[in-house]
């Protein structure tokens, strides 16, 4: 037994990171494709991409596809370097470090494209650009890959959306054999219950915070382009900025053969 410094996070401190985090995911990636027409926070279309460029003989754009899938990949690497393994609900760990490095890759992004002159902005070099973004989202997507006791994803909705759904159809269906062996006063309560002890209330958050942010991002991009960016750059801030204020307190940990909710997860 031991006394260690750990940060106490509860639920409510991870759904409002999960929550945040998505809106900037969809406000960045929604500005990259009205400007690009690339999406940067999720890879899966970029390997597609590639694989069909490439078996038409298309080997640069091909190659280009699969640089931006790795931009990706190694942003999701620094994070775990950053965090040694850890994710941002553990109490191991402050993630201020990978929220910094995203802020100043966005901020360069936006600075480089915005400080372009406009006869330049179509250009090949302009629009490589969206590599740094790829980083940025995957360095963001890797911090808060599991939290109170459910996987997370905060920059793609095709997991959170695959988790929502299994969520909502195991619910129905306890409250449907209630239904069927007529405790029809029950049904509904085992219908709540079963949510709210999945991770259906967290997920609900994140889809609808990428959403909203993706509304947000397109209509900024419209009105003052590029410098739309300043929006999610001043929410990682103000993030960064709260985590690292956080305290650290003292906690005694219990025997190795008694620990319990370890929130280590294998990157």
């Amino acid at each position: 037994m031991g006394v260690r410094s750990v940060i106490f996070r509860s639920f409510r401190d991870n759904v409002q990171l999960g929550t945040w985090l998505a809106f900037v995911a969809g406000n960045v990636n929604s500005i990259a494709f009205v400007h690009f027409g690339t999406y940067v926070s999720h890879v899966s279309g970029h390997a597609t991409r590639a694989s069909i460029h490439y078996a038409d003989g298309d080997l640069t754009s091909a190659f280009l596809f699969f640089m931006e899938f790795m931009a990706f990949i190694f942003g999701a690497g620094v994070t775990s370097f950053l965090l040694r393994g850890y994710t941002a609900a553990s109490s191991q760990i402050k993630y201020t470090a990978p929220i910094v490095l995203e802020v100043l890759l966005i901020s360069m992004y936006m600075i480089l494209v915005y400080t372009s002159s406009s006869d330049t902005q179509s250009s090949d070099y302009l629009s490589h650009l969206t590599f740094v973004l790829a980083v940025a989202m995957g360095i963001q997507n890797a911090m808060l890959r599991q939290a109170s006791g459910t996987f997370v994803r905060t920059t793609h909705v095709t997991g959170v959306a695959t988790d929502f759904g299994a969520e909502l159809g195991a619910a129905v269906r306890l409250a449907f054999e209630e239904v069927v062996a007529l405790r029809m006063k029950i049904a509904g309560r085992v219908f709540i219950d079963r949510l709210r002890k999945s991770g259906f209330i967290f997920h609900t958050f994140i889809l609808c915070a990428f959403s909203s942010g993706a509304v947000f991002g397109t209509i900024a991009f419209l009105i003052v382009r590029d410098l739309a960016l300043i929006a999610p750059i001043s929410i990682l801030t103000i993030i960064g900025i709260t985590e690292y204020r956080r305290v650290l307190e003292p906690h005694q940990d219990l025997p190795e053969g008694n620990r319990e909710n370890r929130e280590r997860v294998a990157p």
